[in-house]
């Protein structure tokens, strides 16, 4: 589309673009007149808070860099933002009477009226804070430049009586000193109870007790042991004594080495000896003569009274043998006993153990939670010492009354209501343009119907006088559309 194009669309539909002009300035202005003037006052202050180094002093903590001193702008300005402080404002500077007053329609209900004042107040307040600093800046809009001024400088006043109303830390020190004198009754209750069990447990030191009677354990574990091996073999030896007793095999019986009964044995050694020496000189006469003979008759005599002695003196040691397992077999009895009681010793000390840690991990428990509540009541006693609760507010620019109102700004709305004006009416008419399919110049012919255009014929208004008659008006008509056929032929 060249330019020529475009300022022909323009003069074309020139007073469409011209009302829609006219139509959306008048309209700009009009609202911009009859709206009322709205003012916005605002504050800057400066929050600096305390770094607390005597907290971190006791506490031993580290002290916030300057890349996190200023995350805890958010908390402050969620307090301006607070329900008490809105209402506070609301009901100090009496703003839900003046809403009253401007809505007499409305139903006459406080509790619903003040709900109103506070969506209101805070709709109108702004709080913005400069980026990466604690500067906050408060504005608040409304038709009255001199009551925006007093809720804004009421907005810091109760800002500053609420936060110090939060960061009271008198009921939170009495509650740390409370429990503190909780903690300290139940911990000396638990050593007292750790001191009464040691006293009736008769318990020294946990380990050494511990110790003790293991080592007595196994000393008595390894008693039992020989003393049922010894038991064993003795009865072993017993039974083959018996046995060869029995058939009176007395040159096969063993020797039991024993002390309690050697004198014995070599007493039978002896008159085992005795006896073979007999049994040899029999032998050597029944070569010679016969048994009636009365050497070989003495001979038989004093074999068998040393056969005798000798069973008498083997029956004393079974005796005496037997008596010694039975005391082995008591000795096992009592070392039995002996271990099963040190067992049952370990087994109530190791109770007495598990008690005793339990009223130690209580004692360490209460220590732990004493030492906690000793801190914290430490910090609560610090922050209560701190009248300003460990927070500075100095007002950089105080709020004045405003001049200039910040709405309506008429130059500026008419300046864009002018541009709008404009552009709309320029985009309705090539708007209209585009849906409009008559051919407007004579490139469009040549360019709908692909033929070379020979010439054109540029619409008349023919006049018409007092002589002129329809039929000639009439005639000359058809002679010009004659003509234009014939040309386009």
């Amino acid at each position: 589309m060249s330019l020529l194009h475009i300022v022909t669309i323009i003069f074309k539909h020139k007073w469409i673009i011209i009302s829609f002009f006219c139509v959306i300035v008048c309209v700009v202005t009009l609202g911009s007149v009859r709206q009322t003037d709205i003012f916005r006052a605002s504050a800057k202050f400066m929050v600096e808070k305390e770094v607390d180094r005597e907290k971190a002093l006791l506490f031993q903590v580290s002290v916030p860099s300057t890349y996190e001193k200023y995350d805890w702008i958010t908390s402050e300005i969620e307090i301006i933002k607070s329900y008490p402080v809105a209402l506070r404002v609301v009901k100090a500077l009496q703003l839900n009477k003046r809403r009253s007053a401007n809505h007499p329609d409305d139903a006459p209900d406080p509790d619903l009226e003040i709900e109103k004042s506070i969506k209101t107040f805070r709709n109108n307040v702004q709080i913005d804070v400069a980026k990466n600093s604690n500067v906050i800046e408060i504005g608040y809009k409304d038709t009255d430049p001199v009551l925006a001024t007093r809720v804004v400088n009421a907005i810091i006043e109760h800002y500053m009586s609420y936060r110090s109303e939060l960061y009271d830390e008198s009921e939170t020190y009495n509650f740390f000193e409370e429990q503190m004198q909780i903690t300290d009754k139940k911990l000396r209750e638990l050593e007292h109870d750790q001191s009464e069990f040691k006293k009736n447990s008769e318990m020294i030191s946990l380990e050494t007790q511990k110790n003790i009677l293991l080592e007595r354990l196994t000393d008595f574990e390894k008693r039992l042991t020989d003393i049922r091996t010894k038991r064993r073999q003795k009865a072993a030896t017993l039974n083959v004594m018996k046995d060869q007793l029995a058939h009176a095999d007395i040159v096969k019986m063993p020797v039991i080495e024993s002390s309690d009964n050697s004198a014995h044995w070599a007493h039978i050694i002896k008159l085992r000896d005795e006896l073979l020496d007999l049994e040899l000189q029999r032998e050597i006469v029944l070569q010679k003569f016969t048994p009636e003979y009365q050497e070989a008759i003495n001979l038989e005599q004093q074999i068998n009274a040393t056969r005798e002695k000798i069973d008498s003196e083997m029956k004393q040691i079974i005796e005496m043998e037997e008596i010694n397992i039975l005391s082995l077999i008591a000795e096992e009895n009592v070392l039995k006993q002996s271990v099963v009681n040190t067992s049952n010793e370990i087994r109530d000390l190791a109770q007495k153990e598990y008690e005793y840690s339990q009223i130690s991990r209580g004692i360490e428990d209460n220590r732990e939670i004493y030492s906690m509540l000793l801190k914290q009541r430490e910090e609560a006693r610090i922050s209560l010492a701190k009248l300003q609760k460990g927070v500075r507010v100095k007002i950089i620019s105080p709020a004045v009354v405003p001049i200039h109102p910040i709405n309506p700004r008429t130059r500026l709305k008419i300046a864009v209501a002018i541009v709008l004006g404009l552009v709309c009416g320029l985009g309705f008419a090539f708007l209209w343009e585009y849906f409009d399919h008559t051919f407007t110049f004579p490139d469009d012919v040549e360019l709908y119907t692909g033929l070379a255009l020979l010439g054109s014929v540029r619409d008349l208004k023919i006049p018409q006088n007092d002589d002129t008659t329809p039929e000639m008006i009439h005639h000359k008509k058809y002679e010009l559309e004659k003509l234009q056929d014939e040309i386009i032929t």
